[in-house]
């Protein structure tokens, strides 16, 4: 039988290698000659055809034999060796376990330093390591992969946070935390406790800014390591983004600094001025959003995939709400569909408030055109290829009086927008541009089928002219409303209350659930600015009131139907003669 050989667990190879888990969990407790004789065993194993035996390995080690199988069954009792025969001398080397099983006895006399180190750390605290709890200290380093002298280094740091109201199961997290991250010598502890300390303060104020009230952990420390050191962040900068969000997570935090580093917003001034852009964009997308009748609950997908584009364009806020209200006119109520328009026309140049104007002057005639034509062809979608016909019948050199005989010509038709279009192209053809230059035989066999069902036609014809004086309603009291508004807004103090006033809807609903006792001072400064903006238009001759649309009916709102669907009786009988809008 060999002196010393390898178990069959034990991974045979061409060099001696030494396990690091013998290094660092069972090196540290064992002395110098049992290190030595345990790493010359090692060696034999590799030599198969080696005829060693006690006697030998004490020649080489200049040792007593039986100093050696003691040092033997040191090892024996850590489950690293096996004693096969006491005569012969014969060890077995067994792997080092990596299952967390401890060994079969600890050695409590090789942790005399560490427990009189700990000892005097505790006592700094008036705190006593108890009997039970250095035997639980002592399990722990038994059973992990950590030297002595980095535990006592997190235990230090432990004591430090917590003073007297420090124990062991806290310093065992604190080391496990520690260990799940891979730092487990003396010298990885010391260089992550050191940033611990260097960051202290920076991460405690960033907690102050998001009103975080428990104590950083590792997590936080690690986070914010990566925001200075990785994504190149300054003091300054981590806490101007935590001031913008006043309260929230570490996570939340991250998640905002990674955008600002994604947009190579690193610098306080950078991150102040972007986040303020953001929070112009923000009320711009809500603004926009009730122009087009749609609701917004988030509004950073618009911003990203609209708004900022639009205002990158160089698109004023008067000439969006213009646009989106547009949009909502002719039946494109949508971001997408407002988006398509924007793009022809920055792509055409019309971008500057005064050609915006002028463009919409242009598009709500032709819109009140079309309004006048399903008055003879029924209720036409308001489709831009429906529209762009207007545009392409005027530039045929046609007047609306031309187009509403066509359209008038195509009543009762089944298709009544492609008959028009053959109307107005055989006109054009014969150079027939006046209502006096139509020859008579050109009253189409469509009309002549529509006049002789004459009571179906009186109630299209009813029907229109209802439609026809409601939509004059609303266009009239839209119209007031938006031009006591733009007068308002000539004032830039009433501009500036209004976003103060919209940005203070998003914080009253964001304090009624997280922070009830910020109410009273928003709902204070809501007030008073409500009260300066009533005075700002008080001083114009304007009022609240006049800034949103006065419908003539209170009960319908100029739509001619009461919420149960119901026609509305303040329409005027005998039909639109028998009363007037004003």
């Amino acid at each position: 039988m060999a002196f010393c050989s390898f178990s069959r667990e034990f991974n045979e190879n061409a060099c001696t290698e030494v396990e690091n888990r013998f290094i660092t969990k069972y090196l540290p407790v064992a002395d110098g000659f049992a290190v030595k004789v345990y790493l010359y065993g090692l060696y034999l194993c590799r030599c198969k055809d080696s005829d060693f035996s006690l006697r030998s390995m004490a020649e080489v080690l200049k040792a007593e034999e039986k100093a050696i199988a003691d040092a033997f069954r040191f090892w024996e009792d850590y489950d690293l060796v096996e004693i096969l025969s006491d005569d012969p001398f014969a060890v077995n080397y067994l792997p080092v376990r990596n299952d967390g099983s401890r060994p079969k006895k600890i050695r409590y006399e090789h942790y005399g330093d560490f427990n009189k180190e700990l000892q005097r750390k505790m006592q700094s605290v008036g705190k006593f390591v108890s009997y039970n709890d250095s035997i639980k200290y002592m399990r722990f380093l038994e059973e992990n992969d950590i030297q002595p002298q980095a535990f006592l280094l997190i235990a230090e740091y432990c004591i430090n946070k917590q003073g007297e109201a420090v124990s062991p199961s806290y310093i065992f997290n604190k080391a496990k935390k520690f260990l799940a991250n891979g730092w487990n010598t003396y010298e990885q502890v010391e260089r992550e406790l050191s940033s611990y300390n260097a960051n202290e303060k920076d991460v405690t104020a960033v907690f102050n800014a998001l009103s975080i009230y428990r104590k950083p952990d590792e997590t936080d420390y690690a986070l914010y390591r990566k925001w200075t050191e990785e994504q190149g962040f300054k003091r300054d900068g981590v806490l101007e983004a935590a001031k913008k969000l006043k309260r929230g997570s570490m996570e939340t935090l991250s998640l905002l600094l990674f955008e600002l580093f994604e947009k190579g917003k690193t610098s306080a001034a950078d991150i102040r001025a972007y986040l303020a852009e953001r929070d112009m964009l923000s009320a711009l997308t809500f603004k926009i959003a009730r122009k087009l009748g749609v609701k917004v609950s988030n509004p950073a997908p618009y911003i990203d995939e609209y708004t900022e584009k639009w205002y990158t364009y160089g698109f004023e806020e008067d000439a969006l709400f213009a646009l989106a209200l547009f949009c909502m006119k002719t039946d494109r109520g949508d971001f997408g569909s407002m988006d398509e328009l924007i793009k022809k026309l920055f792509k055409s140049g019309v971008v500057a408030s005064e050609a915006i104007g002028e463009y919409l002057k242009v598009k709500n005639d032709e819109l009140k055109l079309f309004i006048k034509l399903q008055t003879y062809l029924g209720p036409l979608k308001k489709s831009e290829a429906n529209l762009s016909l207007i545009e392409t019948w005027r530039e045929w050199s046609f007047s609306d009086e031309m187009i509403l005989e066509a359209a008038k010509r195509s009543a009762g038709s089944a298709a009544p927008i492609p008959y028009m279009n053959k109307i107005l192209s055989d006109w054009k053809h014969a150079g027939t541009f006046t209502l006096s230059a139509i020859p008579e035989k050109a009253t189409s066999p469509a009309h002549r089928s529509a006049a002789a069902n004459n009571a179906a036609v009186e109630d299209f014809n009813a029907k229109a002219a209802r439609e026809k004086y409601y939509a004059r309603l609303r266009d009239v009291a839209q119209s007031s409303a938006e031009k006591y508004l733009k007068k308002a807004q000539t004032s830039a103090r009433f501009k500036e209350i209004s976003t103060k006033l919209s940005r203070m809807e998003y914080e009253l609903a964001r304090a009624e659930i997280s922070a009830p006792e910020k109410l009273p001072a928003l709902q204070a400064e809501k007030r008073a600015l409500l009260k300066e903006r009533s005075d700002i238009l008080k001083g114009m001759n304007l009022t609240e009131t006049m800034l949103s649309p006065q419908y003539k009916c209170k009960k319908c709102s100029d739509t001619g139907f009461l919420s149960d669907g119901t026609a509305c009786d303040c329409y005027p009988q005998g039909g639109e003669s028998g009363g007037a809008v004003s």
